[in-house]
């Protein structure tokens, strides 16, 4: 076998081991796009949510009677 041979296959060697890890990367964004989608309890996100709980209340303490 001479010394190109040889060449060729450890750079096929190489484009597979290449190969593997872009789907590798690819699986990786995939899921890391599925999560960016998730909603996040953000300081902001929770006192809006306490302010219409609140604000809820006020309007059915007024009209209780």
């Amino acid at each position: 076998m001479s010394d190109q041979e040889r060449q060729i296959q450890a750079l096929h060697g190489q484009i597979e081991d290449l190969k593997e890890e872009m789907y590798q990367l690819k699986l990786d964004i995939s899921t890391l796009e599925k999560e960016k989608g998730k909603p996040v309890l953000t300081p902001a996100l929770v006192g809006q949510i306490g302010g219409f709980v609140l604000g809820g209340l006020a309007i059915i303490g007024i009209f209780w009677m």
